[in-house]
């Protein structure tokens, strides 16, 4: 999944989030544990 710039990423397992400034065809990983993270859905 490419990073779309201006949207938020959570880490399932850890919660850590991240704010994509540049997007790309990268798909993100967290530096944590390695797991991909997903799209925060807005609630």
């Amino acid at each position: 999944m490419p990073a779309q710039t201006g949207k938020r990423y959570v880490c399932s397992k850890c919660g850590a989030e991240v704010i994509v400034t540049r997007g790309g065809d990268a798909t993100l990983y967290c530096h944590h544990d390695g797991e991909k993270v997903e799209l925060k859905l807005k609630t």
